[in-house]
């Protein structure tokens, strides 16, 4: 018994030096990144329709989407991503990818937002903000949308498809 506790040790020994050296001198040797790492997201604002599904996914909020008078705003903490990459998988479009940059350090916060911005479409009836220019084009070459009302927002929509319908009924309807 005694011989067995003092052979286990050498055996643990054998078994560490068939492995090798595992670890790396990080900074100064570069660290083995493979292709299933994940690091920072990268946002492609020519593909972005900011439609926000990425930030109905995200865990941490890091995704964040505000809209005033007539922009949305996509703005992207990375203090908050866990680099978890539901962004990419939900993102219509695949405007979103997950890199490999894993070194984020900076003396600087600002550093660590980026914020993309959308300009947004009006209704041609009652001239309110309601959908980016993108996503009204991601809409049209998808579904097939009747020209009266491709140009307006939802409830103008529904104003107007009410009173087709009463119309064709021979119900007058006052607005």
């Amino acid at each position: 018994m005694l011989v067995r506790k003092l052979l286990k040790p050498l055996k643990l020994i054998s078994v560490a030096k068939k492995a090798g050296v595992v670890t790396v001198l990080y900074p100064y040797q570069k660290p083995l990144i493979t292709s299933e790492f994940r690091g920072k997201i990268s946002i492609d604002p020519s593909k972005c329709i900011a439609c926000g599904a990425c930030v109905n996914v995200c865990p941490p909020n890091a995704l964040t989407l505000s809209k005033q008078e007539n922009i949305i705003m996509i703005n992207y903490f990375i203090g908050r991503c866990i680099f978890c990459g539901r962004c990419a998988e939900v993102c219509p479009v695949g405007a979103i990818t997950v890199t490999n940059e894993f070194e984020l350090a900076s003396t600087r916060i600002d550093d660590l937002s980026s914020t993309l911005i959308h300009k947004i479409y009006e209704c041609s009836n009652c001239g309110s903000a309601y959908i980016t220019r993108k996503m009204k084009q991601f809409i049209i070459n998808r579904v097939p949308v009747s020209e009266n009302y491709i140009d307006l927002c939802p409830d103008c929509r529904k104003k107007k498809f009410y009173s087709s319908i009463a119309l064709r009924r021979g119900v007058r309807v006052e607005e």
